[in-house]
């Protein structure tokens, strides 16, 4: 059959589970009712052989009545009941000889002609040849009657022998029916629940996060369309979040560029002034001064070229790939970016960081972070907000995210995580977050800023950065306390240098 041929797809295995059962379960409800009808043919029998003995009980009875009474009237009675025993015996002959057997059948049949044979002599026959007849009749009709006893003894026998097949059988077909659920409901198991319990598993990384191409748990047509659209669609949402990245990227450059040009308004300046005192001094001055002048123009070259490279190094998109940073100096290049924001809000910047601190992370991603921390910070904060940046190197176990903090995904890095890791604080002074806007504030474009201050990306972003860095991330706040945004990042191995 076309089901049966389609076991490519779960929807044939399903449909040829349930097929097997429907053919199992009615196979085994045919043989039921050929047992019923069996068990009917049975119960028909045991009527016949019951009408066959009234029949015979009466005969007998009219018998003893003719015998003791004399009675003429019984001769024809018993004659006639005789005769219903003669048609009961041979309109039921198939029947009858299934349980008496043929030779049986028609041993009771002579005896019956015999008997009726006698009967007829009753009227025409007196004296002792009349005692002979009534001993012969007598005789005769107890045949008879033992014959129906034994036949209504094998009757009975044989309709409790099949009542207790038919036990069986329904006993049978209740367990083997029983059986193919079983057998079925494990198969459906097997070929649906299993594979959807391990899709159900596989598909947890990518709930938090980690867009990992999805692999069917097996090869049914079905699983396969599915992983394929939903991988499709992994792939899409992979190319739009790394579109809306660099986005943000580009949008935080357009505000950071006040800063950058003011960062290099200095070196610029004090190029220029060192430039106009070798026009006037060339002829005049010493040789070490004009060497002390030009080390300043070259000095202050450098560092704008520094400054430059900063902002095109943050700007630039390239693969994710990390290496081994000083963490203190990225946080150092990243305030070089930001100064001129920190500047027009009038903040303080503080930082406890070992100088000895690193990490592997890609830079460009971490200098986001940081960024997006600092600008939500200054713009959550207001006017003359301090901020304060630490760092250390934990132990596995040891964490500083206090309770009631809002933690965003799990904290698998600490608890799977074999070794020590970063932990990184991010804390300022400002209004805090009010306990009911805390739950949301890693969601897409939810913002406590005012209206033209941001789009609420900045910590979805900052998550984002933190989950491609295998990190924890975690935000507690309580109105007019500030806030704290703790980053949990892989540090060095257990044993590690």
């Amino acid at each position: 059959m076309a089901v049966f041929s389609d076991l490519s797809s779960l929807q044939g295995k399903i449909n040829s589970a349930y097929l097997t059962l429907v053919i199992g379960t009615v196979v085994l409800g045919l043989i039921a009712f050929s047992d019923l009808l069996f068990l009917k043919q049975r119960v028909t029998e045991g009527k016949v052989v019951s009408d066959l003995k009234d029949a015979v009980l009466e005969m007998r009875r009219e018998e003893k009545n003719l015998f003791l009474y004399a009675d003429i009237n019984s001769l024809s009675r018993a004659d006639k009941h005789a005769v219903l025993s003669l048609e009961i015996l041979q309109q039921y002959h198939t029947a009858l000889v299934a349980i008496m057997g043929e030779t049986g059948l028609l041993t009771m049949i002579q005896i019956l002609k015999a008997y009726r044979k006698n009967l007829g002599h009753w009227s025409g026959t007196s004296g002792r040849n009349l005692e002979s007849l009534q001993d012969e009749i007598r005789t005769l009709g107890h045949r008879v009657y033992l014959s129906v006893e034994s036949l209504s003894d094998q009757e009975q026998r044989l309709l409790e022998t099949a009542i207790q097949d038919s036990q069986w059988v329904l006993l049978i077909s209740l367990f083997m029916i029983g059986v193919s659920i079983v057998i079925v409901g494990r198969q459906l198991k097997r070929v649906a629940v299993s594979p959807l319990k391990q899709l159900e598993s596989r598909l947890m990384p990518i709930a938090r996060g980690h867009f990992k191409h999805l692999e069917p748990p097996l090869a049914d047509r079905e699983f396969i369309t599915f992983t394929d659209a939903f991988n499709r669609m992994l792939k899409e949402l992979e190319i739009r979040q790394k579109r809306m990245l660099q986005s943000e990227k580009l949008a935080s450059l357009g505000i950071l560029a006040a800063g950058v040009a003011h960062e290099l308004n200095n070196p610029l300046s004090n190029i220029s002034s060192s430039c106009q005192l070798l026009n006037e001094e060339l002829e005049d001055a010493d040789p070490d001064q004009l060497q002390t002048w030009l080390k300043q123009i070259d000095s202050e070259t450098e560092r704008g070229r520094k400054i430059v490279r900063t902002l095109l190094d943050f700007g630039s998109k390239r693969i994710f790939q990390k290496t081994r940073l000083s963490l203190l100096d990225l946080i150092n290049e990243t305030r070089v970016i930001v100064a001129n924001t920190l500047q027009q809000s009038a903040a303080k910047l503080t930082l406890n960081i070992p100088d000895d601190l690193r990490l592997d992370a890609d830079k460009q991603r971490i200098q986001q972070l940081f960024i997006n921390l600092i600008q939500n910070a200054l713009h959550a904060g207001g006017q003359g907000v301090h901020l304060r940046i630490s760092a250390m190197l934990c132990e596995r176990g040891v964490s500083m995210i206090p309770d009631g903090a809002e933690v965003a995904g799990d904290l698998k890095c600490i608890t799977d995580y074999d070794g020590r890791f970063i932990e990184i604080l991010v804390a300022d002074d400002g209004a805090g977050i009010p306990s009911e806007r805390l739950s949301r504030v890693f969601d897409p474009f939810f913002t406590t800023s005012e209206p033209g201050h941001g789009v609420g990306l900045g910590l979805f972003i900052v998550q984002e950065i933190v989950r491609e860095h295998d990190g924890c991330l975690a935000i507690a706040s309580r109105p007019g306390k500030g806030t704290q945004v703790i980053v949990l990042l892989p540090g060095e191995e257990s044993g590690s240098d």
